[in-house]
This record gives structure tokens, sequence and C-alpha cells, in this order.
């Protein structure tokens, strides 16, 4: 099969890591239970393949799993969903949906086993979703005491302080800023992935600006908009949830490193998808 020509041995020199024993290890590392009804597990391959190298990204696009196969790497570690639905089933594209089945032969093709791991990995106590994200912004050292979700920054309008989030996160056309553009921000609150409005409306009154992935629009941003309305110097922006989430996976494979050793571990990223539109 594909994929399969070189085949890593184990620590003893006579039998091939399997993305099953791969799994195993990484579900004694970060212990819990790990039931099928639940988000992670294998999504996609044959878990007893050779694994010849591991990567980690926020999303396993179809993209990303065609940079796996240059990179020599065929177990792929997803934060979200392969296939578009919180179960990786056909959802409301039916299983004879060109992409889905596009997708599924690419992998299959390329002896590829795709592996969802998002639940386990948020659940770690270091909290290495959120203190990647700072990490990647360039704020590891801002973090506020006690509270690794609050950054003190140095003061910046906050068109200023989303020009800094753009060219760090490198993105096109993802992010949305939503509040006053001159309040002077001095503290933020990092939230990647999707913020419900409770958490916002808990911790707003907290900092300047919450940078989040994604957010409802009717509720969240409009509310951020109405608070501007209202005279409140605050800033919302997102990031866009994938983007939010891929520096906690770029930490996974340095994690990973450290507890597969036979065979590299490396982040793929997904980056912005959106384009720019002409002006």
């Amino acid at each position: 099969m594909a994929g399969t020509a070189s085949v890593p041995l184990g620590l003893a020199g006579t039998k091939p890591l399997t993305a099953e024993a791969v799994i195993r290890r990484i579900q004694t590392e970060l212990g819990g239970d790990w039931p099928s009804t639940g988000p992670d597990g294998f999504k996609a391959g044959d878990p007893s393949t050779a694994v010849k190298g591991i990567a980690t990204t926020a999303m396993a696009t179809l993209d990303v799993l065609k940079q796996a196969v240059k990179a020599n790497t065929n177990l792929i570690l997803t934060y979200e969903p392969t296939f578009y639905s919180r179960a990786d089933g056909p959802g409301g594209f039916g299983a004879d949906d060109p992409v889905l089945k596009a997708k599924r032969e690419f992998i299959e093709k390329n002896g590829l086993v795709v592996f969802r791991l998002r639940d386990h990995w948020q659940a770690r106590k270091e909290n290495d979703m959120v203190t990647g994200f700072a990490g990647a912004l360039g704020w590891t050292r801002r973090r506020v005491k006690n509270d690794d979700a609050l950054y003190d920054i140095p003061p910046a309008t906050a068109e200023a302080t989303v020009a800094w989030i753009r060219g760090k996160l490198n993105l096109r056309a993802g992010l949305r800023a939503a509040g006053d553009r001159k309040a002077t921000i001095r503290r933020v609150f990092l939230f990647p992935g999707s913020m419900t409005p409770a958490t916002m409306w808990q911790r707003y009154s907290e900092v300047d600006m919450i940078v989040a992935g994604e957010v409802r629009e009717w509720e969240n941003t409009h509310y951020a908009a109405d608070m501007f309305t209202a005279g409140e110097g605050r800033a919302l922006v997102t990031t866009g949830r994938i983007v939010s989430e891929e520096p906690g996976m770029r930490v996974c494979a340095e994690w990973l490193r450290t507890v597969v050793k036979e065979v590299p571990a490396r982040w793929i990223g997904v980056g912005d998808p959106y384009w720019k539109p002409a002006l």
C-alpha cells in the first residue's frame, strides 16, 4: 500500500511502530477516559499502518494532507474534524459528496491515517491552546499572574494592536475587528476557538480587547459594536477559529517529540483561508 515502503522500527528494532501503538502511547501520557462516543479517535486510514512521521494540525484539510505526503508523514493528528461535522460523518453533505469522496480517496491512496486529538489535548492543565496562541502573538512573558488567558501588553491603539495581530499570525482577510478603533489597549483576553456569549459577557469588563478565534456575529460581534456606540472604549477581534488553534497544535508537535522519539513529528499549518478582495 502507498506510504508503507519505509518501515520504521520500534525501540527494540524488530517491530514497526504502528499508528495504533503511537496513539496508545499518547493516550497513556494524556490519561483520562477515551470513550468511543467522544470526538477523539481514528477518523480515516488503517490504524495498523507503520508510521513514518507524525504531523499535527488544527484541521486536516486536503492541502494539509498533501503537505504531509510531501513531508513523508503519514499519521496526522488533527484538532478539528476532517470531514466537516463534529462526528466526522457525512453530515449534511451526503456520503457521495464529491469533496468528501476526493478527500477519502486521497487518504486511502497515500496510506494516511487521521486521528482527531481535541478534547484530551485541550484538557491538559498546561492549557497549551491558550499559551500557544499567546506565544504566536509574542506575548508569552506578558501573562497576568494566575490567569493564562489575560495578558498585559504594551499600550497601543486598537488599530495598532490589530495590525500587530495580523502581522504575527500572517493573516490575509480572515481577521475581523469591532468596537473602538482608537481605544488604548493595555490588557487583552485570549480565547482560541469558538467563544460563547457567556464567556465574553463574563470577562469583557476585565480587559480592553478580546482576541478570539470566532464568535456568533449576532451575539458577540454586535454586542461589541453596541458597547462602542454606548461609549465603551473596548474592542473585539476574531482571527478565525482554525488560525487561533494553530499555535496550540504547534506546541502539540513539540510535546510529541518527547513522547514518540522513533519517528519525526512536525506541525503543518492551515493558514488563513480567506483571500483579500480587489479594491
